[in-house]
């Protein structure tokens, strides 16, 4: 195991909820057994993680936040209902923002750190809820993607962490008080691409060698990579239906593998103890 710190996060969502909320109560919740194995897997390798969890989730789920902290893990929000910024209002934002964040709050007794927004889905253009989720009392956001994918990101934006403010998300502001923890990718030589080597769907994507060696650049330049994963990317035996896109099936059965290795190659902290570090 290297002896760089990591940051490994968790979004906590089940598997059905990229989909509209007013449909989430037609499918099978499978949150808590994903979620459990997964801590398990963090146990045994000895790895700690951040869990941004949906407050509807900790509202249906309760004792799975305690779980969570009980087994040494930091908790953050991932906002209410799974709604990508674009589609909110700034007020709405703020109300499914602090509506999450007392929920989590209330049932885990932690002090709520870090937001992550839904499909990371913070762009220049959804820039103006940096100002609130810093009015929320939040500490740190991990919501930008240096990458250009056909749902989300921002290719010109730091890769490493630095302070953001809403003025220009895409330039360190020393007088800024919100961290920001983009999104690991790792920069094509040549073509001077960024590459996501972060976790979830790359995690299945790419072959682990290759994340290997990114991880491994990624340190050598002595930064964190920031990597994440949603419970159901190690759940196999998940639902396949319509509304879901074939991305949240693919190799599916690949990435316990691949996780293990790579929580055994690396060692990962959560988001609060690499800034308390």
């Amino acid at each position: 195991m290297g002896s760089t710190a990591n940051i490994l996060q968790v979004d906590v969502e089940d598997w059905y909820m990229d989909l509209d909320i007013g449909s989430w109560d037609q499918y099978e919740d499978r949150i808590v057994e994903a979620t459990s194995r997964l801590l398990s897997i963090l146990e045994e390798t000895g790895n700690t993680a951040t869990f941004f969890t949906l407050g509807y989730v900790a509202e249906r789920f309760p004792d799975l936040l305690g779980k969570v902290r009980e087994h040494g893990h930091e908790i953050g929000s991932h906002g209410y209902g799974h709604k990508p910024l674009q589609d909110m209002s700034p007020a709405e934002f703020e109300e499914d923002v602090m509506r999450s964040k007392r929920i989590i709050e209330d049932l885990s007794g932690q002090r709520v750190l870090g937001y992550r927004a839904p499909f990371f889905t913070l762009t220049e253009g959804t820039a103006w809820a940096l100002d609130i989720i810093e009015r929320c009392g939040f500490v740190y956001d991990s919501s930008i993607f240096p990458v250009r994918t056909h749902l989300y990101g921002m290719p010109d934006a730091p890769r490493f962490p630095y302070r953001i403010s809403s003025s220009n998300i895409k330039k360190d502001d020393p007088e800024a008080h919100l961290l920001e923890f983009p999104l690991s990718v790792f920069v094509l030589p040549g073509i001077r691409r960024n590459i996501p080597v972060a976790g979830g769907f790359y995690l299945r994507l790419f072959p682990y060698e290759f994340l290997y060696y990114a991880i491994k650049r990624i340190n050598g330049a002595d930064e964190p990579a920031v990597c994440y994963l949603h419970p159901w990317d190690l759940d196999p035996g998940k639902p396949v239906i319509d509304g879901l896109r074939w991305y949240h099936y693919f190799r599916l059965s690949a990435a316990e593998r691949k996780l293990r290795k790579m929580l055994r190659d690396f060692r990962f902290i959560s988001t609060r103890e690499y800034i308390e570090q």
